[in-house]
């Protein structure tokens, strides 16, 4: 590693001044790509030469400890993130387009965009989550395998498995919005033993259950929403946690949902025993 660097300090030195010229200097689109194809040219001979060096690494006889594990390991997945990204600029830089499954983090590879269509985010970062709300106001947290793992069609159902897994039956009522409807979902939910299946139905589609019935999911619907923006904030820290791997965002994750199941326990123990909570 020590002769990879001593080769290479005149590539990095280049590549500075590349990232100089194109922050300061490159003021037009054309000058802009221009310094960025000469910037991917250095980052791809630089990235195939770590790449010799770290197999000269595994190869070599010498053991090595700790710190030089962790340091060897980072640098084969820095080392891999790159060979795939790229091609993924040179892509965007030929076409104008972002190539499917873009990279956005070097740390973090796996995290991807969202499409979420709202006013003033219409695209948010990272990675997905399923969040149910059961009675009482507490929250179940899942954390998606991949993008495509938790859309509400799969997601509808899934949170009743989870439910029956956790505490052996399904949930008597079950409210969900129109995402995740379908004459399908609807038979599935009430095999699973969904007695009042409160689907939000699309199009010209009537409800499952009856006026009295759809207006009370309809408003425990509208709770999970609360829910969901108490943990997001500073208190619980669910949105952008200080994580540098996937594991640790979704340990971070389900901290914030246990932190935020544990204060509301507390809350009504304490009410229940006339006691007075103050922090």
């Amino acid at each position: 590693m020590k002769k990879f660097l001593h080769r290479t300090a005149a590539q990095f030195e280049a590549a500075r001044k590349k990232a100089r010229e194109y922050r300061l200097f490159a003021k037009t689109k054309p000058r802009k790509d221009r310094v960025m194809r000469q910037m991917l040219s250095i980052v791809e001979k630089l990235n195939r030469g770590l790449g010799v060096a770290l197999e000269a690494v595994s190869g070599s006889p010498k053991k090595l400890r700790a710190r030089a594990i962790f340091s060897q390991d980072k640098l084969r997945q820095l080392q891999r993130t790159m060979s795939a990204l790229v091609p993924q600029i040179r892509y965007w830089i030929r076409t104008g387009f972002v190539a499917s499954g873009k990279i956005i983090s070097l740390h973090i590879p796996q995290l991807y965009a969202i499409v979420r269509g709202k006013v003033g985010k219409t695209v948010e970062f990272g990675l997905n989550w399923g969040i149910t709300r059961v009675h009482g106001g507490y929250l179940l947290a899942r954390l998606a395998r991949d993008r495509h793992e938790l859309h509400d069609k799969k997601f509808v159902l899934r949170a009743v498995e989870d439910h029956v897994a956790f505490f052996g039956k399904a949930p008597r009522a079950y409210a969900y919005d129109r995402g995740g409807y379908s004459a399908k979902n609807v038979c599935a939910l009430r095999k699973l033993g969904v007695r009042e299946v409160g689907l939000a139905p699309q199009g010209k589609a009537r409800w499952a259950v009856g006026e009295a019935v759809r207006l009370r999911l309809v408003r425990e619907r509208a709770l999970v929403e609360a829910g969901i923006g108490t943990i997001k904030g500073s208190r619980y820290g669910f949105n952008r946690p200080a994580a540098r791997s996937m594991a640790m965002m979704g340990a971070c994750g389900q901290r914030a949902v246990l932190g935020f199941n544990i204060n509301k326990l507390i809350r009504e123990l304490a009410g229940r025993k006339n006691m007075r909570l103050s922090g």
